[in-house]
């Protein structure tokens, strides 16, 4: 059973547990099924921002309890922290409501906010205001992208789609090499940096 079949059998919930998992790729679907009819736009873009909002609060408050114990033995974590906070000390409170755009370090970076003591009240408010920016991007991008795809599709002859796929399957083999070996090379840099946990002074 695949993304579009999970949602339509199991509706909002579905979608709602879908974006805590996988984010984009249940919004947009749930925004391709409401461009069909089965749902409503504007609850999809409100189901999707709630979802990542209850996400990310729970991120950032395991960061802020259990931070600090979690990392002292974990260097690849420590390595990761010490990047979030060079992120944190250049963006800011901007880094708390765009954290989102930056993939792979969407559930790292709200648990690191939390470990360097950001006040909670705060990153309630920008998390809020972060969820429903993400939400809309998405559904905005995502609208017009499909509808633009889907004519082009439409005026593509078939041998011209073959050729596409071809390329896109090579781009996505390129793809996944490259991040094997970008992998490959934090393993064998992995060392055991000191780690400050001291509060990061937010702009």
């Amino acid at each position: 059973m695949d993304f579009q079949e999970l949602i339509l059998t199991y509706g909002y919930p579905m979608l709602f547990l879908g974006v805590l998992l996988e984010s984009e790729a249940f919004l947009l679907i749930g925004i391709y099924l409401a461009q069909q009819g089965y749902f409503s736009l504007p609850a999809v873009i409100g189901l999707a921002a709630l979802s990542s909002f209850c996400i990310t609060q729970l991120c950032f408050w395991l960061g802020y309890r259990y931070g600090s114990t979690f990392i002292r033995t974990r260097p690849r974590w420590q390595l990761r922290y010490q990047r979030i906070e060079r992120l944190m000390k250049r963006y800011g409170t901007g880094l708390v409501i765009g954290f989102r755009a930056f993939y792979g370090l969407r559930g790292a970076i709200p648990a690191a906010v939390g470990l360097a003591g950001f006040s909670s009240a705060r990153f309630t408010l920008y998390n809020a205001v972060g969820a429903v920016i993400w939400a809309m991007m998405v559904a905005f991008l995502g609208s017009n992208l499909a509808q633009g795809l889907s004519q082009l599709y439409n005026s593509l002859q078939p041998t011209e789609i073959i050729v596409l796929m071809g390329v896109a399957g090579v781009g996505g083999l390129w793809l996944v090499y490259q991040l094997v070996k970008r992998s490959r090379l934090k393993k064998q840099q992995l060392t055991k940096p000191e780690v400050g946990y001291q509060s990061i002074p937010f702009n």
